[in-house]
């Protein structure tokens, strides 16, 4: 069997409130094109609220696992992302949105990751659109050790019904104790990540354990993981890095100042007129 992709870095994240973040800007280089994850968890019954803000250049995924979010954007659009829904919200040239999660049972618990959008103004610049697909219609990988649920892209011939701007595969796996689940991502996509929601599994002699993220090496190697004495539940994301330079004003990611201040000028236009939104 052909050696597995290592481990060259694990994150413990930094937590503020209820979210914990895992990709500060100066890992970019490493992350590329990922710029963002996020996993929210609240164990209180009232809802957390976001008023409007803007975000550009960036494809922002969110994943609900317990509770709802209740979505609302300049696309106009307005969703109800159940746990277990996929929403996609391309920002491009500059979009505004809030959103109020919602909890089940006094629990809230999702994930968000951002992806740098490649430059070009089909992609990073583009139209906003704002998408929402239903937990149902996304394919489950069953074998005798683990279940996969492909959330966007292609694993084992099977394809998401989400089409990213980015080459992107993120996956979300169950496995059971005492397996291995085995992963030979296509050859271009070197930038892999981790992230591990429970149990306690090893990846190329590395441990990792509840909310650590690991960064894989970039290479064609597959990636291996294997469980210990208890099940675990994983994420892993897999993309094409971009070659481009990667700038950041903190809500926002594209490849030059200029795309940063002409998004900047259209979401603040956006904010100055979110009141016609009538939400």
């Amino acid at each position: 069997m052909q050696k597995s992709r290592p481990l060259i870095h694990i994150r413990h994240g930094i937590k503020q409130g209820a979210t914990t973040s895992f990709i500060p800007e100066q890992y970019f280089s490493i992350t590329n094109p990922f710029v963002l994850w996020e996993h929210f968890t609240s164990k209180k019954s009232t809802n957390h609220s976001l008023d409007f803000h803007g975000h550009s250049g960036v494809e922002a995924i969110s994943y609900p696992l317990k509770g709802t979010i209740s979505h609302y954007d300049s696309t106009p659009q307005h969703h109800i992302i159940n746990s277990g829904d996929v929403h996609i919200m391309t920002s491009g040239q500059g979009i505004i949105h809030k959103s109020t999660t919602l909890p089940r049972q006094s629990v809230s618990e999702s994930f968000q990751l951002w992806v740098a959008l490649p430059a070009s103004n089909k992609d990073e610049m583009c139209k906003p659109k704002s998408q929402l697909f239903n937990k149902n219609n996304f394919p489950l990988i069953e074998n005798n050790n683990s279940t996969t649920k492909i959330l966007i892209g292609r694993y084992h011939q099977y394809d998401s019904p989400i089409k990213s701007h980015c080459e992107l595969i993120l996956l979300d796996i169950i496995m059971t104790s005492y397996s291995t689940w085995y992963f030979t991502p296509p050859k271009q996509h070197l930038s892999c990540f981790i992230y591990l929601k429970s149990g306690v599994v090893y990846s190329a002699n590395n441990k990792l354990t509840p909310s650590q993220m690991g960064f894989f090496k970039s290479s064609s190697s597959p990636i291996t993981i294997t469980t210990t004495n208890q099940s675990s539940r994983f994420i892993v994301a897999c993309a094409v890095p971009l070659k481009q330079p990667l700038i950041t004003n903190k809500d926002s990611v594209h490849s030059c100042e200029n795309n940063i201040n002409k998004s900047q000028t259209t979401i603040n236009e956006l904010l100055l007129n979110s009141h016609n939104l009538n939400y």
